[in-house]
């Protein structure tokens, strides 16, 4: 029986890769090489966030005197300290209630959320909303946050999922909001710094999860030396390290066929394995 007899089967874009790979990797066998599809889940999010800003000088005069005065003072009191309209005075506290941090009662005193901003120096504002992306990747089960929306584009070839059993599903709208805040802060997105006093409060999906095909490679390789199975999953030539991780597992656990997957047969891969064992008998002899 030749070599031939089992043709490997390497997708016409890929030969250049697998070349590649077996020129780098001497002990690297490429036994299949397919290209597949496979869904990232996109779902618009709007997050509100809250976030201080410093006191400006009456704002923190305001907060001071009502701390430090005793008796509290009264807005005419305080206007009358000033020298200024008691009409500046009343417009800033207004605004200070609207906040929490002066209490609805006259004279003026001080919340304790007020007392606490005080302390950093900083005044609370209202929550402001910032719209974003979450991205669900069924093969890595991750869920990443980005500003910008993926485009939806159209790719003929197999969806990996029709060959692999992806459970691998996250619902947005049924995480918590500390489940939120976690994983937009691993995102690198600065929306969520609570030591800056900068938090997200609040969470809503704003429309319903769109699919956006990824084109991806899937690779088996034959590891020559360690006589050892390794599958890749490669977007161009870079190693989906996560999603390859998964795969791996999927393919201990026996969830993943290789001969439906790839048309490759546990007969093919021993025949190469075989050959393999020859060719290194027939070197040592040497």
């Amino acid at each position: 029986m030749s070599l031939t007899d089992f043709d490997k089967p390497i997708d016409t874009h890929l030969k250049n890769l697998v070349k590649e790979i077996e020129t780098q990797n001497p002990n690297f066998l490429v036994l299949a090489a397919r290209q597949f599809r496979y869904s990232l889940c996109q779902t618009p999010v709007e997050v509100n966030i809250k976030q201080p800003r410093q006191f400006n000088v009456l704002e923190e005069f305001i907060i001071r005197a009502a701390i430090e005065f005793l008796p509290p003072p009264t807005e005419d009191e305080l206007a009358s300290v000033l020298g200024l309209d008691s009409v500046f005075i009343r417009s800033t506290t207004a605004n200070l209630r609207s906040l929490q941090t002066l209490s609805a009662t006259s004279p003026i005193t001080v919340t304790p959320e007020g007392r606490s901003f005080y302390e950093k120096g900083t005044v609370p504002q209202p929550p402001y909303p910032v719209q974003l992306n979450a991205i669900t990747n069924p093969l890595s089960n991750t869920l990443t946050f980005q500003v910008e929306s993926l485009n939806e584009t159209a790719i003929n070839l197999p969806d990996i999922a029709d060959f692999i059993t992806l459970d691998n599903t996250i619902d947005i709208s049924s995480l918590s909001l500390e489940e939120i805040q976690k994983n937009i802060q691993a995102s690198d997105l600065a929306l969520h710094v609570p030591e800056e006093g900068k938090i997200i409060t609040s969470f809503k999906v704003l429309t319903s999860t769109q699919k956006i095909w990824q084109k991806i490679s899937v690779l088996v390789i034959l590891d020559v030396i360690e006589d050892k199975l390794n599958i890749q999953i490669r977007s161009g030539k870079e190693i989906l390290e996560s999603p390859t991780k998964c795969l791996e597992i999927l393919h201990n656990e026996g969830k993943i066929n290789l001969e439906t997957l790839c048309n490759l047969s546990t007969e093919a891969i021993n025949f190469q394995r075989e050959d393999i064992l020859k060719q290194k008998n027939v070197e040592n002899f040497k």
